[in-house]
């Protein structure tokens, strides 16, 4: 979609008073996203509409007895004493006794609209303390500014959603462009992937979305790769019969829950549960097997490790069979994309080297020098292979996949019940973190090289095809820059990356190379501020519906929206290109069952008739030779299946996402 057709669709959606009527929420009256163009070097932004938004929490063991002005203020230290003061002064912060109010748990954080103060509990008057209980509810009413997305290699890319497998497996299918966060957190709301989807899905806007293809939806959220028996079974699973009862949103128990998280910088798969049970059901099934491959693979390599004398060496290095790797299948396998900086595995080999030297010179024990292991892999096929580069003129010459295994800093919160001790907070306020050391191990396979204007390898990028053996927090990324070759884009784990890196070269314009300067003032350098300016919201909305809040600093300019080309970036080359697992692990007791999270029976047989009859078996491919069986991959085997993004492969089923762009070019 063009930004000049987005941006006259915005417009005429705030102008129109039925299609406010369609897109509006309880928080925002018209459609929530608005698109920016500023600046030729920025990308496209996505930004929400700013809108009141009442937080509500129940109080924590530790602030029963406390006053509610002295806890806010010292646990929410990103505002002033002051603030908080005025927020109780206008009924914005307050508590609600336990009496007054009967809220589920799980119902807090949905998209209701503000909980206005009643005269009792506007309180001119601060100076009496407002002592918590416990079972209270404390309330705190915000004016909303989200931080903007930009989505995709466009900044406007949809959220695909790619497949519906609700009859056979509970499950959603959709493509995460890069730069959209997995599930709502911290400043992102309705800005996140489950958010957008909810909003879509909910019973007033999903014909006009799902059947009429409106333009406004389909550019959060597309349908272009749906069919037609896929669309229906969508319906009749998603639309409610009363279309008066609960139009604004999606039934909770069919709320669309992600069974594992993307980082949002990543771009690729996401299978979502449509009940809590399936959600349950794929996401322990993955998180099983995961741990499962990891206990038995990573005590094998420490076994193999320790047998260096037995093990064959390639150019010094140990080597490790493919076909020991291909054991280890416990029915779950992810494979992504990466593109990195440099010729790979080159760097990873002197990084090994170098570790092996500071090791006998009796170099101190840190873990990125003395824990690293580095395995050449030895498949049947050779070793080196010239790859196709795309039926383009350069050919390159790629290196042998190898298995990175070290120890990888993890990072988890102080032991203890912090519900009733207060988290340690860093100067910034954030909840302090130990850090711990886990074994990690990640095959990569290199399968293109791109050269640089200036021929020198060093200077070039990489093609790899990663599969974790273990489930480590950001372990492709740790691995590979751990290893000398950063993923581009990534600053978080390599913060000089910006000055080396073609894959965000329009960004990189505005960054002066200045070496001699540390890395935090190359990060300040580099940064980005965005700021909030009304005349960028739609004219109508503008005029008639937004208002300027006193107490808001994102309105006055006192605090940016958001700050970019930061380790927060939007993002990088890593691409969630194929998830594989066991039929077995994904079938439900009941094909045809799946309704409030039991996985039992439709609560209503028209329900289950409906979707029986839309109920599409995947083709079951019979080729032992298919790539499901294989660890190792080729560049052809990227432009396989283009159309097809769940299929039977054996006794697996593969769900994968297109390779992007920056994966040919």
């Amino acid at each position: 979609m063009e930004v000049a057709w987005l941006l006259q669709l915005e417009s005429e959606a705030w102008a129109s008073d039925t299609k406010r009527q369609l897109y509006g929420t309880p928080l925002i009256p018209g459609f929530p996203w608005y698109t920016v163009r500023t600046d030729p070097s920025q990308c496209v932004r996505r930004h929400v509409v700013p809108y009141h938004y009442t937080f509500r929490v129940f109080v924590k063991g530790r602030w029963v007895g406390k006053n509610l002005l002295d806890i806010y203020s010292e646990e929410h230290a990103h505002h002033s004493r002051q603030y908080y003061e005025a927020c109780m002064r206008q009924g914005r912060l307050r508590r609600q006794p336990r009496k007054h109010h009967n809220v589920r748990r799980n119902c807090m954080k949905r998209l209701y609209g503000v909980d206005q103060p009643d005269e009792r509990e506007v309180n001119e008057d601060i100076s009496e303390p407002v002592i918590l209980e416990s079972g209270d509810v404390v309330l705190h009413t915000v004016h909303r500014h989200e931080i903007p997305l930009c989505m995709g290699t466009t900044g406007i890319d949809p959220i695909v959603l790619a497949a519906v497998r609700i009859t056979m497996y509970g499950l959603l299918v959709i493509h995460k462009p890069a730069g959209v966060p997995t599930h709502a957190g911290g400043r992102y709301f309705m800005n996140s992937c489950t958010a957008m989807l909810e909003y879509v899905l909910a019973p007033k806007r999903l014909r006009a979305w799902l059947l009429q293809r409106d333009p406004m939806l389909q550019s959060i959220v597309s349908t272009r790769y749906l069919t037609e028996a896929e669309c229906q079974e969508l319906l009749a699973y998603y639309m409610v019969k009363d279309e008066s009862s609960m139009a604004e949103y999606v039934s909770i128990e069919r709320l669309p829950r992600p069974c594992y998280r993307l980082d949002k910088v990543t771009s690729g798969v996401l299978l979502l549960g449509v009940s809590q049970a399936a959600t349950r059901r794929v996401g322990e099934a993955l998180t099983r097997k995961t741990k499962q491959m990891e206990e038995v693979f990573l005590w094998k390599l420490r076994l193999i490790a320790s047998e260096d004398k037995k093990t064959t060496r390639v150019g010094g290095v140990q080597s490790i069979e493919e076909r020991t790797l291909r054991e280890f299948d416990v029915g779950v396998r992810k494979r992504y994309l990466a593109r990195v900086h440099g010729y790979f595995p080159n760097d990873a080999s002197h990084a090994l080297h170098s570790c092996r030297v500071r090791k006998e010179n009796g170099g101190g024990d840190d873990h990125r020098t003395t824990e690293k292991v580095f395995f050449i892999t030895i498949p049947t096929n050779p070793t080196i292979r010239r790859c196709d580069a795309v039926k383009e003129e350069a050919l390159g010459v790629v290196g042998p996949p190898v298995l990175l295994a070290s120890r990888l800093m993890q990072f988890k919160f102080r032991d203890g019940d912090t519900t009733e001790e207060p988290p340690t907070r860093d100067q910034e306020g954030k909840q302090q973190r130990e850090p711990f050391y886990q074994d990690a191990a990640t095959f990569c396979q290199p399968l293109r090289y791109f050269t640089s204007g200036s021929g020198q390898a060093s200077e070039g990028e990489s093609l790899v095809h990663c599969v974790p053996f273990s489930g480590r927090m950001h372990q492709i990324r740790m691995h590979l820059s751990d290893w000398g070759h950063p993923i581009t884009g990534d600053l978080k784990c390599n913060v000089m990356e910006q000055q080396k890196s073609s894959f965000h070269e329009p960004a990189l314009s505005k960054c002066k190379n200045s070496g001699a300067q540390s890395a935090k003032e190359n990060e300040e350098e580099m940064e980005i501020r965005i700021y909030f300016h009304v005349e960028e919201l739609p004219k109508v909305c503008r005029e008639m519906f937004y208002t300027h809040d006193a107490l808001c600093w994102e309105c006055s300019g006192r605090l940016p929206v958001a700050c970019f080309n930061s380790p927060n970036g939007s993002a990088i080359a890593l691409h969630a290109w194929r998830y594989e697992m066991d039929h077995s692990l994904l079938h439900t007791r009941d094909p045809g069952s799946i309704a409030n999270g039991t996985d039992q029976g439709m609560e209503d047989t028209n329900d289950k008739k409906a979707v029986l009859e839309n109920r599409e078996q995947e083709p079951v491919v019979d080729d032992e030779s298919e790539e499901a069986l294989n660890l190792c991959c080729s560049l052809e085997d990227l432009k396989r299946y283009p159309d097809e993004f769940v299929r039977r492969q054996g006794k697996s089923v593969v769900f994968l996402a297109p390779p992007p762009s920056w994966s040919y070019e």
